[in-house]
């Protein structure tokens, strides 16, 4: 028999703050994390803008230096959400779940680290006229790379150093990079619990897209189209979001409080002749008769997807009720669909009994995918 599957913790580092509380009242306030990079002249780019997390010190959840020297900007946002999120669960691993009890699931996104990091690597590999020379770049370029930089550009780091840090040891996948595919990690978490593979699931997504090399793949994949355009849209960001999950009756038997119950999810590709805003009209067409009483719309920058959502939201009757992040907290891509889900649930948890909240996480690429929380 299927289980009831209950949030118990949320962890969130996002550039209006690092609890849901936070984020809702600041988003209710009207707030808005986007300004010009602080890092780079983002001139060169058709966004301006981007969303950062300020005064963020690692130190307070990694601690060792050593490690520090290994972990990208992506991976020390992780590592903290998920470090929030157990201690928001009151879970202790190893106690209350045997380490190999636990299963993880996480989302990483893609160009995240500093451009420096790899200048190095490019501009050894230059032939005189600035082409690239395959030869320079193994004879000369890779031995001028240093050795840590695996550990920042492998996908699967994030993840691997939460599982490290908190001691878990049960099933694990890495889904990468945009915010459809990153859903499937919140997914993949729900379903092991929910079949018995896992009492546990610790899920969620992480991403770095404020820097340089993150706004030219963004440029570069065609993310900045409507900005090109002069439609503007959300700015690039990064943060983390984790989220606990439980078997109810073993979160009930530990004495943990209880967020919201995972309700069904609806994912759609956009493949064999089915376009993206195709996928969102059927997702919604699906989950709207559900009628939720809040809609954490994801508002995404592609304007097909936004236009088929807004359209979906009106002809379903969606609540006044409807939160919009992505234009407080900006675009944070892989762990955008995290922090719907999360914001979902909160919203939730805050409300008086009976209540249910839509997350869409629409966005880049051919997944698309919306999650309904219910109370517990």
């Amino acid at each position: 028999m299927p289980r009831d599957v209950v949030v118990t913790g949320i962890g969130l580092l996002t550039p209006l703050g690092a609890s849901a509380d936070e984020v809702l009242r600041r988003i209710g306030a009207g707030e808005s994390a986007a300004a010009a990079p602080s890092t780079f002249d983002a001139s060169a780019f058709a966004c301006p803008l981007c969303a950062e997390v300020r005064d963020f010190g690692p130190e307070a959840y990694v601690g060792a230096s050593k490690t520090l020297r290994l972990m990208n900007r992506d991976a020390q946002l992780a590592v903290a959400a998920a470090r929030l999120a157990v201690t928001d669960a009151g879970l202790r691993i190893g106690r209350d779940y045997a380490a190999d009890e636990v299963a993880l699931f996480g989302a990483t996104g893609l160009a995240s680290m500093p451009i420096d990091e790899v200048a190095r690597l490019v501009r050894h590999a230059a032939a005189p006229d600035g082409s690239l020379d395959l030869r320079r770049f193994g004879a000369v370029a890779l031995r001028r790379v240093r050795p840590v930089l695996s550990f920042k550009i492998l996908s699967n780091m994030p993840v691997c150093f939460i599982s490290i840090f908190e001691g878990i040891r049960g099933h694990s996948a890495v889904y990468t990079p945009w915010e459809g595919q990153a859903a499937q990690a919140v997914a993949a978490g729900i379903r092991a619990v929910r079949r018995g593979d896992a009492p546990c699931a610790i899920v969620g997504g992480c991403d770095a897209k404020a820097g340089e090399f993150a706004f030219l793949a963004l440029q570069q994949q065609g993310c900045f189209r409507s900005w090109s355009n002069g439609r503007g849209g959300a700015a690039p960001g990064e943060g983390a979001a984790f989220m606990v999950l439980e078997d109810a009756r073993a979160a009930r038997a530990r004495g943990a409080s209880t967020y919201a119950r995972c309700g069904p999810v609806a994912m759609r590709s956009a493949c064999g002749g089915r376009t993206a805003p195709e996928a969102v009209r059927e997702l919604l067409a699906e989950l709207l008769s559900e009628r939720p009483d809040f809609v954490v719309a994801a508002d995404d920058g592609d304007e097909a997807v936004r236009r088929a959502e807004s359209s979906a939201l009106a002809a379903g009757g969606a609540p006044a009720a409807t939160l919009r992040p992505k234009a407080h907290l900006g675009n944070l891509y892989a762990a955008a669909a995290a922090v719907q889900v999360a914001l979902a649930a909160a919203l939730v948890g805050r409300a008086a009994g009976g209540k249910r909240a839509l997350a869409n996480c629409f966005g880049h690429g051919t997944e698309q995918a919306a999650f309904l929380l219910e109370s517990a």
